[in-house]
């Protein structure tokens, strides 16, 4: 299947993105489209495994709306991580450096102790500086932001207890598909 979004042909290409875990190493030698190999890492309930390899192969604002969407079908946030996760938002719809602070702040504020604040995190992580502006510019480590986003996911899936993961991760998994054939996420 052809995934508009993802940039790479060969799923091996997105393996050098990461430290791809040595579960998800021996999949690739039989899967070679991005495509079926998240869906054989989900055969094979490597459910983060499966997220953080297209977190990594989704472009950053695809990537950052993803865990936007994941963390927005969750209804059980405070008024801190309900910010977080609209900042992100935000930054995904105006990729600007007003709204790339503001999440920084938004992250600071809601923690990164659930997935609200890893989506926020990850929309400052997408560029810039990782310094005060008034500092030297730091640029953040390249795909540092897809690791938010696994992060965001991720907790989003497993937290409070782990009850509804595998559940939540195929849903989230098809929402990031869904994304990657150039739609909204709204599966």
């Amino acid at each position: 299947m052809k995934l508009l979004k993802i940039p790479y042909t060969d799923a091996k290409q997105i393996l050098v993105l990461f430290e791809a875990s040595a579960a998800l190493l021996p999949l690739a030698e039989e899967h070679h489209l991005p495509y079926d190999l998240i869906y054989a890492a989900l055969d094979d309930e490597l459910f983060s495994e499966a997220v953080t390899y297209l977190a990594h192969a989704l472009p950053v604002r695809e990537s950052i709306w993803w865990a936007s969407c994941c963390a927005s079908s969750r209804h059980d946030w405070n008024e801190a991580e309900e910010n977080a996760i609209q900042s992100a938002k935000s930054w995904v719809h105006t990729p600007d450096e007003t709204n790339r602070r503001f999440a920084e702040n938004m992250a600071e504020i809601s923690g990164l102790d659930s997935g609200a604040g890893w989506a926020a995190q990850a929309a400052f992580w997408s560029g810039g500086s990782m310094t005060s502006p008034s500092d030297p510019i730091v640029p953040p480590p390249e795909y540092l932001y897809a690791q938010a986003v696994a992060g965001c996911i991720n907790l989003t899936a497993v937290l409070p207890d782990g009850e509804e993961a595998k559940e939540r991760y195929k849903v989230f998994i098809d929402i990031g598909i869904d994304i990657a054939k150039g739609g909204n996420g709204k599966v």
